[in-house]
């Protein structure tokens, strides 16, 4: 006796032969011996009619449920564990706040109902969980407007056609205010007349891929301002900031080591900025290559910090020899009860003596109102840059467009360089 996926007992092999035969052997047997006059044939044949019938209702029974059997596909069952139907997840109503809210409150719904909740005690995890990305890194479904569009078709012109204008705002020392250097700053002027200031245009111009080339034409145009300060008799210097995406594209900096190869004049005319965020994302080749611009003598600026936390050594050892921190940033640090910056750096009086004694110079940036200015003469700052002291002011075309881009040295050979770093 067996039974079947339902747990009814049925007949299987020679039980069920001998089930099939019974009738005729039970009926041959009582031919032979039981006498017809005696009255007992009628309930010994009506029993063989009964069992006959039952014999084919349990062999009919037998044959379905094999054939329900078969037509079935393989289940593999737990018989430690009882089937349970898997629970329903209602999905809370979504608040459309913002485009990644509505996608990230859908993508964990979605895990949910997929998923399921945690496994139960004991059992291991036969799903893994689901990775969706971070919403905020999608592509923005906002649609640009025409105005936008319209923005960035004039500045992909403006930049094709080479409207770079330079403006230079003066560092002036403190408290003296003796112009010490100046900083270039790019502008762009669209067709319209329009000047731009790098906020408004360098993001599209970085985002079509011509990063490298937007600082490779300003560079161009502060070393021939530099060159005009040394023909004058200036001893005064001039700095010029690079772009993050043109310090990460590779043989950018090693192709500014052979420009500065072809001007010799210009070596400690010219100082490189980099913000706070690339001196902290060097890696071997970037020291490599900005090892080799320090051999030659070209002094670098950390710009656009965030934070005050230095090691002057460390600034030292990479061939930094002026720091821009926000004026706002340096006279908060002052004004905080215990005077200190909260972090593991030095007190922030004794910041810019601790970058001195390594040869570097503080510049204290965006000073704007006069009043900022005895508070950092108190702070120790040599040196500072604002319009509290300047505006920038636009560089005569005659003088920055004295060479042409096509023929400034050593950034004609900036593409086969490019492909040999790379």
């Amino acid at each position: 006796m067996v039974t079947n996926t339902k747990n009814i007992p049925v007949l299987k092999g020679g039980k069920t032969t001998l089930l099939a035969f019974t009738p005729a052997i039970l009926t041959a047997v009582v031919s032979a011996w039981v006498p017809l006059e005696t009255g007992h044939i009628l309930p010994v044949f009506g029993f063989l009619v009964m069992a006959v019938f039952f014999g084919l209702v349990i062999l009919w029974w037998q044959a379905e449920t094999a054939r329900q059997a078969r037509s079935l596909q393989p289940v593999t069952f737990d018989p430690e564990e009882p089937a349970r139907a898997t629970p329903l997840v209602v999905r809370p109503p979504v608040r459309a706040d913002s485009p990644v809210s509505v996608l990230r409150e859908l993508a964990m719904s979605a895990g949910a109902q997929v998923y399921g909740a945690a496994p139960a005690p004991g059992r291991a995890e036969t799903v893994p969980p689901a990775h969706f990305p971070e919403p905020s890194l999608l592509p923005s479904m906002r649609q640009p407007s025409t105005e936008e569009i319209s923005h960035v078709r004039l500045v992909n012109q403006a930049f094709e056609a080479d409207r770079i204008e330079l403006h230079l705002q003066p560092v002036v020392s403190l408290p003296k205010h003796k112009i010490r250097f100046y900083e270039a700053l790019a502008r762009l002027r669209l067709a319209d007349g329009t000047l731009l200031r790098p906020a408004e245009f360098l993001p599209i111009i970085e985002a079509s891929g011509r990063a490298s080339a937007f600082d490779r034409r300003v560079l161009m145009r502060t070393m021939a301002v530099a060159r005009h300060l040394v023909a004058r008799g200036s001893e005064a210097i001039v700095g010029v900031n690079l772009t993050a995406h043109s310090i990460a594209e590779p043989g950018f900096l090693w192709s500014l080591a052979r420009s500065f190869d072809a001007s010799p004049d210009l070596l400690g005319k010219i100082v490189l900025e980099m913000s706070q965020q690339s001196w902290r994302s060097l890696d071997a080749d970037h020291r490599a290559a900005l090892a080799a611009l320090r051999e030659r003598g070209v002094p670098f600026s950390l710009d656009r910090a965030t934070d005050l936390r230095f090691d002057p050594v460390r600034l030292a050892d990479l061939g930094i020899r002026f720091m821009k921190l926000p004026a706002d940033l340096l006279i908060d640090a002052a004004e905080r009860a215990d005077g200190r910056y909260a972090g593991p750096e030095p007190d922030v009086r004794d910041f810019a003596p601790a970058l001195r004694r390594q040869g570097i110079l503080l510049i204290a940036d965006r000073v704007e109102e006069e009043s900022m200015v005895p508070l950092l003469c108190d702070l120790g700052v040599p040196l500072a840059q604002g319009f509290a002291f300047a505006a920038p002011r636009p560089v005569k075309p005659e003088i920055a467009i004295e060479q042409p881009v096509q023929q400034f040295p050593g950034f004609e050979n900036a593409p086969e360089l490019l492909r040999q770093a790379g």
